[in-house]
């Protein structure tokens, strides 16, 4: 279907409110990024110094039900595993502000330890590392604890086995439930369903990918579809420290379930479907595409480094690529600042 290279915010949710509102479907989602901070870890076999007198977090996959986490948390209070809060995975480590925000929280609650849980074909895994005080939680080549198995009850006996013979618990009072209703609060200034003219005026900060192909991809997209002053930075950079370089906006993305991204980013999900409307560049004009909610997507959006406002465009441009969300959100920007 393809519409209007100007299409209006008015007909864009009279067609999203079209859609069927059904209970959302469970659709398998891709664990990327949690993959990627296991895999940045040293799994040793020794239980981490002192994780029976600090405090936990627990990090856990969407497929995992209440009743295993209400297991979870009663092994852990016996064991001795303080886990105070618990967050779903992919809300977490969906890009640089939710995961600022989270390291933020740790750090308020003096929180020690981060405990992934994941569950992956009836294989539960318990991954148990030390939280770093920073951004990206961990240090790399960090040793960590790991067990798993295929009966969750037998993982945690196991847990507990070994943690209770190798260290004195010291932490006495443990919830008896898993707190997992806490909102974090991801951002701290205005967000607009705009787009900034400020990238017509100071130059942005797009901070690399890592690797060479993507960070090639990256540049190819900026130089066709963002003819401002922007500069590749490196995404270790702090937001103090991009300000200290003289940058103003900062290009942030969101990397997650369609549903998990307009939560995070604080869309209304009052009239939420099982797909999401998203209109995607086709040889320079704006088509609509439907994504299932629940399948994993890109969103871009501009964040100014002073204030933390958020300009997220007045379309909803997320694609299932990074470069066609790129792609997506540049050129409907161009579109509405005139370029």
């Amino acid at each position: 279907m393809k519409v209007n290279r100007y299409l209006s915010n008015t007909v864009l949710v009279k067609i999203f409110l079209s859609l069927s509102i059904t209970p959302i479907l469970l659709i398998a989602q891709p664990a990327v990024e949690k993959d990627l901070l296991i895999n940045r870890l040293s799994i040793v076999e020794s239980v981490p110094e002192k994780l029976l007198a600090e405090r936990s977090v627990v990090l856990y996959e969407s497929n995992i039900t209440s009743k295993e986490l209400q297991e979870t948390q009663k092994a852990f209070q016996q064991t001795g595993i303080d886990a105070v809060a618990y967050f779903v995975i992919d809300h977490i480590l969906a890009g640089a502000d939710p995961q600022k925000a989270f390291s933020t929280y740790l750090i308020t609650r003096n929180v020690s330890f981060i405990i992934i849980f994941s569950k992956e074909k009836q294989t539960y895994s318990f991954t148990f590392a030390p939280f770093n005080n920073k951004i990206d939680l961990v240090n790399n080549g960090v040793s960590a604890w790991q067990q798993k198995g295929n009966v969750l009850n037998e993982v945690l006996l196991t847990t507990y086995r070994f943690a209770v013979s190798d260290q004195k618990k010291q932490n006495l009072l443990i919830n008896d439930v898993p707190e997992t209703d806490i909102a974090l609060k991801y951002f701290v200034g205005r967000r607009t369903e705009t787009y900034t003219a400020m990238v017509k005026s100071f130059k942005v900060a797009v901070p690399k990918f890592g690797n060479e192909k993507d960070d090639a991809v990256l540049e190819q997209l900026l130089k066709e579809y963002f003819p401002v002053k922007y500069e590749l930075v490196d995404p270790a950079l702090t937001e103090r420290e991009l300000e200290s370089k003289g940058f103003i906006t900062v290009l942030r993305f969101v990397h997650t379930r369609g549903i998990v991204a307009k939560q995070i980013l604080d869309y209304d999900l009052s009239q939420m479907a099982t797909s999401i409307a998203s209109v995607a560049m086709v040889n320079g004009e704006a088509q609509l595409k439907t994504i299932p909610a629940e399948e994993t997507i890109y969103k871009f959006y501009i964040k100014h480094l002073e204030y933390g406002n958020l300009f997220l465009g007045n379309k909803w441009d997320a694609d299932r690529t990074w470069q066609a969300a790129l792609a997506n959100h540049l050129q409907l920007m161009r579109m509405d600042l005139k370029y």
